[in-house]
């Protein structure tokens, strides 16, 4: 898989791809040490099926990481302006986590972009902590001292990145310390906590359950059984408001269903974007 990057005004945002097809944006969830990385269990099956981008966001992976105030429309614009530009038309999108909601804005604004959308257990909730919005932008400043790059530097070393992957899997064997080394490495990368910083201090939250009523795409959503800090209970309202939306539950896994139960995912995953059969549903 040949690295490839895409220039912004921000910086050049790299990218991976592979396979031949119709095009499909593997989107990742946030966290530190976050990015395209996170499919390493999912682009070689289906590139089989589709040409797969796999994204690293702005600030993360392998990307640049400009020190600017990050937002939830930095990243909207960004993946708009990836498919208009770099995948050049329509595309199937596959987001985890806070990213859901910023491939349903694209969704939503430029339904002529987007295909179909796969969304690995979605973040409904805010992210960012619980103050007062006028507050933020003095969290996000603290946050550019030596006390919050201190902070950054101990929520990215690998124990605590370990502690993080252990919450978002049911089965610990699949953490291995080249996972966790990985992570690590993108993490602690020049400039990686700026990002971080608008991330927990708010600026990254999207409300999903504004922009879903009106996504007119078939939406398909993948949830661990065993999923937290995101359990599966949050589905109940999220197919209630979505126009055309399937959920399928997979037993034994945990938030990153996609790598857990990889073989699985990646066969539902493909039946629903060749709209080949429907996909079970589960909502129990």
């Amino acid at each position: 898989m040949a690295s490839h990057y895409f220039s912004t005004s921000h910086g050049d945002v790299h990218y991976v791809r592979r396979g031949m097809g119709d095009p499909l944006l593997l989107v990742h969830n946030l966290y530190p040490g976050a990015s395209g990385d996170e499919f390493e269990h999912n682009i070689a099956e289906l590139s089989r099926h589709f040409t797969v981008y796999a994204i690293d966001l702005l600030g993360f992976g392998l990307s640049d990481a400009p020190w600017i105030r990050y937002t939830a429309g930095t990243y909207v614009n960004l993946l708009r302006k990836f498919i208009e530009e770099e995948i050049g038309g329509r595309t199937h999108v596959m987001a985890a986590g806070l990213s859901c909601g910023y491939a349903a804005e694209v969704a939503v604004w430029r339904p002529d972009l987007v295909n179909r959308l796969v969304f690995v257990s979605p973040r409904s909730e805010p992210v960012g902590l619980t103050a007062p919005r006028w507050i933020a932008p003095l969290q996000r400043l603290l946050m550019s001292t030596p006390l919050g790059t201190g902070l950054y530097d101990t929520i990215s070393c690998e124990y605590e990145l370990s502690s993080y992957l252990h919450g978002c899997f049911y089965n610990p064997r699949h953490i291995t310390h080249e996972k966790v080394q990985r992570i690590h490495d993108h993490a602690v990368r020049r400039g990686s906590g700026h990002a971080y910083a608008s991330l927990v201090t708010g600026f990254l939250d999207v409300d999903i359950f504004k922009s879903l009523p009106h996504v007119l795409a078939a939406v398909l959503l993948l949830w661990g059984r065993q999923a937290r800090p995101t359990p599966v209970e949050h589905s109940v309202r999220l197919t209630s408001i979505t126009r055309s939306c399937t959920l399928h539950v997979v037993e034994n896994a945990g938030t990153w269903v996609h790598d857990e139960q990889s073989a699985q995912v990646n066969r539902v995953v493909a039946q629903f974007l060749n709209n080949e059969v429907p996909v079970a549903s589960h909502v129990g």
